[in-house]
């Protein structure tokens, strides 16, 4: 099975105050952990929402459904059979975590759907669910596709202001 990995990277970072993908923990960037922690699982990973990678799709400004909307219809387009998604605030993705997001499609992260395992024929449906004006929620979609939400045991670190780098 050919994944693509892909970091949800196109949000404003209001909570933040500052491009959230480029702070610092431990002297790397946010977006280097996100991505380090799939990439051992993936044939490749992209960036998406941010300049110079792979757009949100419709369009920009839908939130984390536009950015896998922009992944799944990546991956569909060059031949993946499925995307495995993280967010750029989302550093560390224990390993057993991913494994088990892997045994089954799609299947995401009950308390943090961002990350999640999709399979790539999603991706119209997806442009089809946002063009029809139906909830840009994340959990609305899985919902609609009876996502697998995955309840895992301990907690996963997620940045969203500046003390929680510390």
């Amino acid at each position: 099975m050919r994944i693509l990995g892909a970091v949800l990277a196109g949000g404003e970072s209001r909570r933040f105050g500052s491009d959230k993908a480029e702070a610092l923990l431990d002297g790397k960037r946010l977006i280097d952990h996100a991505t380090a922690s799939i990439a051992p699982f993936c044939e490749t990973v992209v960036i998406v929402g941010r300049e110079g990678g792979v757009p949100d799709r419709p369009a920009p400004g839908l939130g984390p459904l536009g950015g896998l909307c922009g992944a799944l219809a990546y991956g569909a387009e060059h031949s993946f059979d499925a995307v495995l998604t993280t967010a750029c605030d989302v550093p560390e993705l224990p390993e057993a975590l991913v494994e088990t997001l892997l045994k089954a499609q799609p299947t995401v992260v009950a308390d943090l759907p961002v990350v999640g395992f999709w399979p790539s024929a999603l991706a119209k449906p997806l442009a089809n669910y946002l063009e029809s004006g139906s909830p840009r929620a994340m959990w609305a979609w899985c919902e609609t596709v009876g996502a697998r939400m995955l309840e895992w045991p301990e907690p996963i670190r997620n940045i969203n202001r500046p003390d929680d780098l510390r």
